[in-house]
């Protein structure tokens, strides 16, 4: 069999199992047996596939097409440049938090420097890509999670370059001085969303994804205990949310307020400063 016979033939078994993006999907596990880039397969596509690769990779198959995540077959992901490990202690980052990254380097770069508080860090992924490219800046990662914040303490060590300080406790209460910034991606599923989720979501940790009744029950207490010197917020939260989290923001003391669209064009995200 050749690889480019190989990668057909699971793509059409993962579309059979209804998996998203079945090709690409295929790709990679293929592309981690071979300990190759993804892209290098296109250079090889009359190789033919020895026994013992075949053997390596029908249980990668299996475990995908039974519902567990990719990120969680393969060990990590990419986020923002950086390799972040990922497994069932915390939630896997999503390429539409990017944004949220994206929005908090353009506010802050060129600010005097101060202590920025990553709330519900989970892998750490936030933290550490605000850490990269604000290296000035006291970067905190939180979590009530003891096992998330060994997992972020493990994404750290494959990045010592960047450094980052863990501590755990619910929202704020672990900090010792007040957040100048706070960016949070918080547990925002409703309680009837959490019934409904599809296979892969059910890897992620219930601590990570439940918000409630209406899903802002994290975001709401959060709200509600921002210092008055935090001058900056950054959130991310449902898509129906968004005329809530303004209502909390300005609650919350902050007069400029934006809600702004995720790469869907579903306004999800919010920033408030005073």
């Amino acid at each position: 069999m050749t690889l480019l016979d190989l990668l057909d033939r699971t793509t059409v078994f993962f579309e059979r199992k209804k998996i998203e993006s079945a090709r690409i999907q295929a790709e990679h596990l293929v592309a981690r047996v071979l300990k190759k880039k993804r892209l290098e397969l296109y250079l090889e596509f009359d190789r033919t596939m020895q026994e013992s690769e075949l053997d390596e990779l029908r249980p990668l198959v299996k475990r995908r097409a039974d519902g567990e995540p990719l990120q969680h077959i393969l060990g990590d992901t990419e986020f923002y440049g950086l390799r972040i490990q990922c497994d069932s202690r915390a939630l896997i980052p999503r390429p539409e938090s990017e944004i949220l990254v994206e929005k908090v380097l353009d506010t802050l770069e060129g600010q005097r420097p101060g202590t920025l508080v990553d709330v519900g860090t989970g892998t750490g992924c936030l933290a550490l890509a605000c850490s990269r490219h604000l290296p000035d800046w006291n970067v905190i990662g939180t979590d009530i999670s003891n096992d998330a914040i060994a997992l972020a303490r493990e994404n750290q060590n494959l990045h010592p370059m960047l450094q980052v300080e863990w501590r755990q406790g619910s929202l704020l209460e672990s900090l010792d001085q007040a957040a100048d910034a706070i960016i949070a991606n918080l547990p925002y599923l409703t309680d009837i969303e959490i019934g409904s989720l599809p296979p892969e979501v059910t890897y992620d940790p219930k601590l990570a994804l439940a918000g409630g009744s209406d899903g802002l029950d994290l975001i709401r207490q959060l709200c509600e205990n921002i210092s008055s010197d935090t001058k900056y917020i950054f959130l991310e939260a449902g898509i129906s949310h968004n005329d809530a989290l303004k209502d909390l923001l300005q609650k919350a003391g902050f007069s400029e307020i934006e809600v702004f669209p995720d790469l869907n064009r579903q306004l999800r995200f919010a920033y408030g400063t005073r």
